[in-house]
């Protein structure tokens, strides 16, 4: 997937929703287990997607100007 047409696979609302979901799975399972990664993998991955939601929502913190390029 190229990172400069980024389109979400759902709505941020619906992330949630299953964000909360794979924590619930994680929660229920015994820690290390394969079920365990399963559910930590699903997370990170939704995760990733929420964060891309914010990478666009968000402006870059400094832009660089081209007048201040020679100082």
């Amino acid at each position: 997937m190229s990172e400069k047409a980024f389109t979400p696979r759902a709505d941020r609302p619906t992330l949630m929703r299953e964000h909360g979901a794979a924590r619930a799975k994680r929660a229920a399972a015994a820690a290390g287990s394969a079920e365990w990664r399963t559910a930590a993998a699903e997370v990170a991955a939704i995760e990733v997607e929420l964060a891309k939601f914010e990478a666009l929502r968000v402006p870059p913190a400094r832009v660089a100007r081209p007048e201040a390029k020679g100082k």
